[in-house]
């Protein structure tokens, strides 16, 4: 997997501008459908900004996906369904090593999550951004909430139609290596294959005003049946 190996030690700005070179053909998956949308269906798909458009908030943001958590029970599960999945799937090193971490948090029960995509600029920042740890303080301002780290490769299998150039970082608690490293996830799709690396998710790491997050919209049902998918919003300080 020379390409998976390669994500993890390139800069996210390199990774974008590399998808951008990228996106010429559309690639089929091994049931023959199409993968994903290239990026002018995806821009065709687009519902155009409101004038003046202001931060988002917990009420209005509108719920881009909604997915079950809890269907794999451990790595390999999610390992052998990434394997089978119909579009070719490829997971850095950072990414398979946190999986499998023991630590690594798999829901018990299945659970359904709603998902909001933000920028940092829709959070309020500019275009230079913010570090993770203020992007996460500012959208919890805002009601959105951490991800459970679950979402992030079970996101992967359901959505298979990322248009070409795009990546979506999921704002989750980071999840540690064995050597002590804080990453999280990261979904995009380089050209060639889907893509689920993992990333620096130190809480100083700056992000710019382009880069976007998936953040979870929790459900007043979650909250009245006691289940809490992710405790609080902080990030784990070192």
């Amino acid at each position: 997997m020379w390409i998976a190996s390669q994500w993890r030690i390139i800069p996210h700005s390199f990774v974008v501008m590399l998808a951008l070179v990228l996106m010429t053909t559309l690639a089929s998956g091994k049931s023959g459908t199409q993968c994903w949308r290239s990026a002018e269906q995806a821009r065709a798909a687009q519902v155009p900004a409101a004038p003046g458009a202001v931060p988002v908030t917990a009420a209005h943001a509108p719920i881009w996906k909604t997915i079950t958590i809890g269907e794999y029970k451990g790595a390999n599960a999610v390992r052998a369904a990434i394997d089978a999945a119909p579009c070719p799937i490829a997971m850095g090193d950072w990414a398979d090593e946190i999986l499998g971490r023991p630590a690594f948090p798999f829901s018990r029960a299945k659970l359904d999550i709603d998902l909001v995509v933000v920028s940092a600029a829709e959070l309020g920042f500019g275009p230079d951004g913010a570090s993770l740890r203020d992007i996460y303080a500012r959208a919890d301002t805002f009601g959105l909430d951490l991800c459970p780290a679950e979402v992030g490769p079970i996101l992967r299998l359901n959505y298979l139609d990322q248009p070409i150039g795009e990546f979506l970082h999921v704002a989750m608690r980071p999840v540690a290596t064995y050597g002590g490293e804080l990453v999280d996830f990261t979904l995009g799709n380089g050209g060639s294959s889907l893509l689920l690396i993992g990333g620096d998710a130190q809480p100083d790491v700056a992000f710019t005003g382009a880069v976007r997050f998936v953040f979870m919209r929790a459900r007043t049902d979650s909250v009245a049946s006691g289940v809490v998918p992710n405790a609080g919003n902080a990030l784990v300080k070192r």
